[in-house]
């Protein structure tokens, strides 16, 4: 898994770097693709000749595992279902907001113009923000189209389930991990966004390898499982400038395994202990790793903005953007509200085993009490985070709990707390496989060629809340390949297959021909078609196409 998270990192920055270079052009990609693969085979030949097929299916192995235990095998065919269900949802056309708001919009611009640039105005602000997994839907746009960036996305959550199971196998049972691995994939958040075209799996599963690292640090106090997971926390950040609410998480970690000397440390106190200097040193050494990763995008984003880490800390953000305040009550529900009554939940499981860990906490080992106190943290975290997510802003650390869920069940398995637990999950995550299924069920008839493309995104997308299609190249028809459309009240730009600049980063002076509207036209906008009537309209979507010509 480290291996696979270092070449996803390492490919996105040559990526990166061809965008900035300005070589963003398909065969330029598709080179880079092609030499990079053919790179990394080589390098790992001589790793790929040792895989024995045998060690799959022998007696101490996955399938010998699965074949010798019964609940262990109805817990991977759940398993394997919901990989299919989510499956059939990741092959469809991509309806998610974001996604055609930014994380494939952006990188759809990037291609037109050929280099990674920044985009002012408010409407795509996050043209300065680390783009890790964007990068790689430059390649998928270039190499085939959306289809090919859910899919990437897609395996990021298996590639977090395999995370999750190697991170829990190492201290529990295999029933024990693969019931944390069951918990986490089939939860209605992680169901949700193994279909679009996000980024926050891919960051789900470099925190999980962060926290792995982190843990084997914490056994051994190696040096290096402390940078790695340092650099795995950098992957994230790259990933989602909201993984640095994570980095406070691991330096509190580091005091208080270092407590015993820190504690006491004051300005008046002699010089720290050799132990003190120590964890002084975890620390700052952790943070340098975890910023040093993304600084390529921090410094991009300070060169056209002056602010590393824009469109935080800028006037921009609305008021949902903005950090609140700390009140008990709200502390309390909303840890209700974020796992049940969310936009996205995540599900009763977590608030059932609460009596749990407290009836049997002192029976946990030093690993399972480490992680219970980095599940704390990491929800006041995500307490005092700008709520415009939902419950995806919490992936990241769900597999903490689910490590936590799989933690209790191997105290109690051998009671009936243990048997009601195990119960519980089966419901819960069949539950969940059900909804999940009847949610993708609309997605088939287009996977299976029995839906038009046009016909399935005319009649799924979600055009009064800000989605745009040109159904049949109905607007494209009035176009000349030279014509340069100005788009207005459009929010989500992702399908428009014809040459656009939006008013938000449109630059005075600039030659337009047309004028695509949503809504109703300003009396500006209104002045410069000089009255003339719309020369297209189209009521489903409340759009509107006007001649301009000349210079705005």
């Amino acid at each position: 898994m480290a291996a696979v998270a270092l070449l996803i990192g390492i490919y996105s920055y040559l990526v990166f770097s061809l965008g900035i270079l300005g070589f963003l052009y398909k065969n330029t990609i598709i080179f880079l693709t092609l030499v990079y693969l053919g790179g990394v085979l080589w390098y790992f030949r001589g790793g790929l000749g040792k895989v024995r097929p045998a060690s799959l299916s022998g007696e101490l192995g996955f399938l010998g595992e699965i074949k010798k235990d019964r609940i262990s095998f109805l817990l991977f065919l759940i398993l394997f279902v919901q990989v299919l269900v989510n499956l059939a949802g990741a092959l469809g056309p991509e309806l998610g907001f974001d996604a055609l708001w930014y994380h494939l919009t952006l990188p759809k611009i990037y291609l037109q113009y050929h280099r990674i640039l920044y985009i002012p105005g408010n409407l795509l602000y996050y043209s300065s923000m680390p783009k890790l997994i964007e990068m790689l839907y430059v390649s998928s746009l270039a190499l085939q189209g959306e289809i090919l960036a859910k899919i990437i996305h897609f395996l990021f959550g298996i590639l977090s389930g395999l995370a999750i199971f190697n991170l829990s196998r190492r201290y529990l049972s295999f029933r024990a991990s693969l019931l944390a691995t069951v918990s986490f994939y089939t939860s209605l958040v992680v169901g949700w966004q193994s279909i679009t075209a996000y980024v926050d799996l891919a960051r789900t599963f470099f925190e999980v390898l962060a926290l792995d690292y982190f843990l084997r640090w914490w056994k051994s106090e190696k040096s290096q499982d402390l940078i790695e997971s340092a650099i795995f926390l950098g992957l994230a950040i790259s990933t989602k400038m909201l993984a640095l609410g994570s980095l406070p998480i691991f330096l509190t970690l580091i005091f208080i395994k270092y407590q015993k000397n820190l504690r006491n440390l004051s300005v008046f106190s002699p010089p720290c202990s050799p132990r003190c200097e120590a964890g002084c040193e975890a620390g700052l050494q952790y943070s340098v790793f975890s910023i040093l990763i993304p600084l390529p995008w921090l410094v991009f984003s300070f060169a056209h903005t002056h602010n590393p880490f824009y469109p935080l800390f800028s006037n921009i953000l609305d008021s949902s953007h903005q950090i609140g305040s700390f009140n008990m009550i709200r502390f309390l529900t909303d840890f209700w509200n974020l796992f049940l009554r969310s936009a996205d939940p995540i599900g009763p499981l977590f608030l059932i085993i609460l009596p749990l860990i407290f009836i049997v906490r002192n029976k946990f080992k030093n690993s399972e009490r480490m992680v219970l106190v980095y599940c704390l943290l990491a929800y006041i975290v995500w307490f005092f985070t700008p709520r415009t997510g939902g419950g995806r802003f919490f992936l990241p650390y769900l597999p903490a709990f689910c490590f936590m869920v799989a933690g209790v069940y191997e105290v109690v398995k051998k009671t009936a707390k243990g048997n009601i637990l195990m119960v519980f999950v089966f419901l819960v995550s069949l539950v969940n496989l059900t909804y999940r299924g009847i949610a993708n069920w609309r997605y088939l008839p287009a996977v299976f060629n029995k839906q038009s493309r046009g016909n399935f995104l005319i009649n799924n997308l979600n055009f009064k809340f800000g989605d745009f299609y040109d159904y049949q190249g109905e607007i494209k028809n009035f176009l000349k390949p030279n014509d340069l459309v100005l788009t207005s009240g459009i929010h989500n730009l992702y399908y428009a297959d014809f040459p656009y600049i939006d008013e938000s980063w449109a630059r005075p002076g600039l030659s337009v021909t047309h004028l695509l509207v949503r809504g109703n036209i300003s009396p500006a906008l209104l002045k410069k078609v000089n009255n003339r009537p719309p020369i297209y309209f189209n009521s489903q979507l409340n759009i509107r196409l006007y001649v301009l010509g000349g210079k705005l």
